[in-house]
């Protein structure tokens, strides 16, 4: 099933005139690595309550060093099947089945969120306006609503989602939609982690749970890299950095301890001794582009 749906978003991502990259049969935080005018990385599990904690963090962090968005594409929930238009959430990373992930990709963005229960944004400012054209407070149109000016306040200012039933009694006031389209692959901030590369000026987290360790950048430029581990999984993550790069726009290598090669299947070899004698971000990009040659 789960292979199924991976064929899915594929096939809908393709159609979208997405260029991929397949991480499905690795333990990675997200499958499919996706570009076209923004990157994408998305998870794919049958049950969305399977994504773990950590996963979600790797996730979030991996996104948002490399400038793109994380999504989780399911079929259901532990007690619930996920409904068509709905966008429901999991450790803070959007999610939603293949319906809604298909509306997404085609600009046609949901309206209700769900967290516990179905949620709407509300066009606050909107809102706001029209109230205020009709002469009203703020204490008179909660009155009005039959709720408390403080919830009305946190409407109009964007700090709170509305329930359905909040939202059909404001419509009905106002005779105007007052929705807002949910867009759930804006950028969230990352959390940076000290790594082998900071003291090159670098920006960087580690990456528990993708097929590679770590991900840095430095102004406009980025890499991925591979440190030291089992040297049998190397081969395999080398068949993925060489196609991940131009989705990612980022440069990849393996970062070893030892090694007598410059490079493995057409990916650089840095060794950390040659790490430790350089000085700038830049000096790393230069040997690592110098190695591709």
């Amino acid at each position: 099933m789960r292979e199924h749906i991976i064929q899915k978003v594929s096939e809908e991502l393709a159609d979208e005139g997405f260029a991929q990259v397949l991480c499905a049969g690795m333990h990675s935080c997200f499958d499919i690595a996706a570009r076209r005018d923004f990157l994408l990385l998305v998870k794919i599990l049958e049950n969305i309550d399977a994504l773990g904690r950590d996963e979600a963090r790797d996730l979030r962090n991996i996104a948002a060093m490399l400038l793109g968005s994380g999504f989780l594409v399911g079929e259901r929930a532990k007690t619930f099947a996920l409904e068509d238009g709905v966008v429901y959430e999991r450790y803070a990373i959007p999610a939603g089945n293949l319906g809604t992930f298909k509306m997404i990709l085609e600009a046609d963005f949901p309206e209700i969120r769900k967290y516990r229960k179905l949620l709407v944004e509300i066009d606050g400012e909107r809102m706001a306006r029209m109230r205020r054209e009709r002469g009203l407070s703020l204490e008179g149109l909660a009155r009005i609503l039959g709720i408390s000016k403080e919830t009305l306040y946190r409407y109009e200012h964007g700090k709170t989602s509305a329930s359905e039933e909040h939202v059909k009694i404001i419509e009905g006031v106002f005779h105007a939609d007052m929705r807002r389209p949910i867009t759930p692959f804006a950028r969230s901030p990352g959390m940076q982690e000290r790594t082998v590369l900071t003291r090159l000026g670098f920006e960087s987290v580690r990456a528990r749970s993708a097929p590679f360790d770590l991900v840095a950048k430095e102004r406009e430029e980025k890499v991925v890299a591979g440190e030291e581990a089992d040297r049998r999984t190397l081969t395999k993550r080398a068949g993925i950095y060489q196609k991940i790069d131009d989705v990612l726009r980022s440069h990849s290598c393996f970062i070893l301890g030892e090694s007598k090669r410059d490079e493995l299947m057409g990916v650089p070899v840095i060794r950390k001794d040659e790490i430790a004698e350089l000085e700038k971000a830049r000096e790393l990009l230069k040997l690592i582009k110098e190695r591709l040659a």
